[in-house]
């Protein structure tokens, strides 16, 4: 049950994030943005490949933009909730609210990605430079590199 709190309160504070910043650089390995440990890289996504991701990115959120506000608004309230000295219980019972969005959009994010691994080499898919689609938690695994690719 924690689990499952932990990873919708991962994805909602994620979503209040969102937006179409799926790729803007950071320092490797420093907590930076999703796709961060590639920048400044061999890997490094060219500007091109950037700009299409942002394209992916903008599409995506115009095209889920009523689930990703209703996330980040549960975000939001469970926030205040937390604020306001509510019981860990009740924050629960208002971040539950957004699972169904959540899993509504898993389908989207996985196109999301696949069209992302796409326009990415070989090297910088075993990289980890795939950043995640927006409103969603970030990319990659934890504990090891990512999948192998379906190409």
């Amino acid at each position: 049950m924690k689990r499952n709190t932990l990873l919708l309160s991962a994805a909602l504070v994620v979503s209040a994030l969102g937006g179409a910043s799926a790729q803007r650089g950071g320092p490797p390995g420093r907590g930076g943005p999703p796709g961060g440990r590639c920048a400044m890289t061999a890997d490094s996504l060219t500007d091109a490949q950037k700009a299409h991701v942002r394209s992916l990115a903008d599409a995506f959120t115009q095209a889920h933009t009523a689930q990703l506000d209703s996330l980040r608004a549960i975000m939001q309230a469970a926030s205040a909730a937390r604020q306001a000295g509510q019981t860990p219980e009740q924050v629960r019972a208002i971040m539950e609210q957004g699972r169904a969005i959540n899993e509504s959009l898993t389908p989207a994010r996985k196109e999301f990605h696949d069209n992302v691994v796409k326009l990415l080499t070989q090297a910088q898919v075993d990289a980890g430079c795939i950043p995640p689609a927006p409103g969603g938690p970030p990319g990659g695994r934890r504990g090891g590199p990512p999948p192998p690719s379906e190409r």
